[in-house]
């Protein structure tokens, strides 16, 4: 059965917005008809950060609203795990604010008796941990640190679902480029030449193109063959150095000057251990399997598309 009313949590970041605009672009040219529309709700506090007036907004955090029955739920929600050290404080917030309103949604929809068909709830490939063991794919298990003990506490929230009769996908996102997210704090500084590698520049970094991204949600919405764990980043991971030097060739400046280890342990501590300094290098296995073709699956064409 196609999804046609759809409910977002956490609709108005990055991705959120991206997401948005493609599913009311493409959702009724692949419902197979033209007057097949999907009613999209959106929970934010913010809705002015959208464009799209026929978005249905919804205020109420962490609660599915009464006499909304949607057919599928995306799960966004998240406070940014990068912008701020780790503290305790912190820590307990980027838990609350995954972990605890998953499971808030969860009972909401249990109290109406409602079980929606689909669960796209995301995560990231932080549940492996940083790894330096080679290329891994969903058979991976999960890592160490908090990143990973974050990500595996949020996807057992979410397959909470599953016990509904709901058809639960494991979004494991890697660093997504587009008009916005990582490019945005990266590109300043590139642009006057004083970007460079993390540190020794060897650890791997996962990425996926935006507009990639939003096919990838939308495949996993509409086809019931997508279920559990799938890893959603572009097939040719690169390292820290590739990534800049070829951020420098495309913006015709020099990357060369990397960042100190030392300093972002300083200033970030554990956040920079895990998120920065380390990586790994995830391949979409599950998704490829399945048939799914990346559009942007060379990191010259995906950085070329954004920066044009």
């Amino acid at each position: 059965m196609l999804p046609r009313t759809i409910y977002i949590s956490g609709g108005t970041g990055f991705v959120g917005r991206a997401l948005c605009a493609h599913i009311l672009k493409s959702a009724p040219h692949i419902s197979g008809s033209e007057s097949a529309g999907v009613t999209l709700y959106v929970q934010t506090r913010r809705p002015e950060h959208h464009r799209h007036r026929v978005i249905k907004f919804v205020k109420n955090y962490q609660q599915l609203p009464e006499a909304v029955a949607p057919d599928a739920i995306i799960n966004l929600a998240g406070a940014p795990i990068a912008d701020e050290r780790w503290s305790n404080k912190r820590k307990q917030m980027l838990q609350d604010s995954r972990v605890a309103a998953t499971e808030a949604l969860l009972a909401s929809v249990e109290a109406a008796g409602h079980t929606p068909d689909t669960l796209l709830n995301a995560s990231a490939v932080g549940f492996y941990g940083p790894n330096t063991t080679g290329e891994i794919d969903e058979n991976a298990g999960r890592g160490k640190g908090f990143a990973a003990d974050l990500c595996a506490s949020w996807e057992t929230a979410a397959m909470g679902f599953s016990r509904l009769g709901t058809r639960v996908c494991l979004m494991r996102i890697g660093v997504v480029l587009g008009d916005g997210g990582v490019l945005a704090k990266l590109l300043p500084l590139f642009k006057m030449g004083l970007g460079g590698p993390i540190g020794h520049g060897k650890q791997g970094m996962s990425w996926i193109h935006i507009g990639d991204l939003c096919r990838l949600f939308m495949t996993a919405l509409f086809n019931p063959e997508y279920t559990g764990a799938l890893n959603c980043t572009a097939p040719h991971p690169v390292s820290q150095r590739v990534f800049a030097r070829e951020l420098g060739r495309q913006l015709g400046r020099p990357a060369c000057l990397p960042t100190p280890a030392s300093v972002l342990r300083l200033v970030y501590g554990q956040m920079a251990e895990e998120l920065l300094i380390g990586g790994q290098y995830v391949l979409p296995g599950c998704v490829s399997a399945a048939g799914f073709k990346f559009e942007y699956d060379r990191l010259e064409t995906a950085l070329k598309s954004v920066l044009n």
